[in-house]
């Protein structure tokens, strides 16, 4: 049972369990999908961030603009708005046009239509206007510009060069600048998809501080931003060499061994640390999800 293993076999434990319930839902097998009654109750992403609901949404509509000039902007708009049935409303912008896209997501919101996705807190930082007017005026008008400048001095050639580039863009924190990084090194046909650090690149957050220090220390506490560089390499290195899984090197969203977890980048380790820290406090009853399951 997951209450007699050590910390570090719950994240493998925990890896493993959510592949197998991705598996038992695609081949639509009925439920429960897991025995474990936190994965019954508790909302988790999956091991992999393009197996998300989202992100393949992404994925079929907007990586086939990939040559677009506007394909990057359309990506942070993605990630703000995060709901595919409202990013299916308001379809790709060809062009930055914040009076059209403000009107389409006041339509939605008369109509009584949920605009925002659920998993990202999305604010105006403080500043007294509608979310939708300070994402169309503020945010998506500083992308255009940061975006222009990017590619008149030509396109970083890392994911940790974007990294910093997007985050001079208005209301574009850490967290969605990783966020996003992720969706542009995983579109077939960007030059990210050719990074260095395409596999190394990582960003840390609350949630996988917390992971990691559940990892080493047993509690929420112990590691901190400053140390979670080093933690990760090492959590990399328990994983790699604990973990069954597939060997195979392609970065293609399917693999025929589906048997075995595939390989997954230290993006998508990192958001396991931060599920790992959901699944650890919901489990120790010091915490809960914001969002529930219905895996019963």
């Amino acid at each position: 049972m997951s209450s007699e293993m050590s910390p570090p076999e719950l994240l493998l434990y925990w890896i493993r369990e959510r592949y197998e319930v991705l598996l038992k839902k695609k081949n639509m097998a009925p439920k429960p999908w897991s025995e474990d009654p936190v994965f019954q109750t508790t909302y988790f992403c999956n091991v992999r961030r393009e197996d998300d609901k989202v992100t393949k949404w992404i994925r079929e509509y907007y990586s086939p603009h990939v040559d677009h000039d506007m394909f990057e902007y359309n990506v942070l708009l993605a990630r703000f708005l995060n709901r595919p049935e409202s990013l299916q409303y308001v379809g790709f912008q060809p062009f930055h046009d914040p009076t059209d896209l403000l009107a389409k997501l006041e339509k939605l919101a008369e109509e009584g239509k949920t605009v925002w996705g659920n998993a990202y807190v999305i604010t105006t930082h403080g500043i007294p206007m509608p979310k939708a007017t300070y994402l169309c005026d503020n945010v998506l008008g500083s992308a255009l510009e940061v975006l222009r400048a990017c590619e008149k001095a030509g396109p970083p050639p890392t994911c940790q060069e974007w990294y910093g580039v997007l985050q001079a863009i208005e209301g574009v924190g850490s967290f969605l600048a990783a966020q996003i990084v992720a969706d542009l090194k995983n579109t077939p046909g960007h030059q990210l998809r050719e990074a260095d650090d395409w596999w190394t690149f990582a960003a840390h957050g609350p949630g996988s501080v917390r992971g990691a220090s559940w990892f080493f220390y047993g509690e929420p506490i112990g590691i901190t931003p400053v140390t979670f560089r080093a933690a990760l390499d090492k959590i990399r290195r328990y994983v790699d060499n604990n973990l069954e899984k597939c060997d195979c090197d392609s970065l293609e969203e399917k693999c025929s061994h589906e048997y075995k977890i595939p390989r997954f980048c230290n993006q998508d380790l990192q958001n396991c640390l931060c599920e790992f820290d959901k699944y650890m406090r919901v489990k120790n009853g010091t915490g809960r999800s914001k969002r529930s399951y219905p895996g019963t």
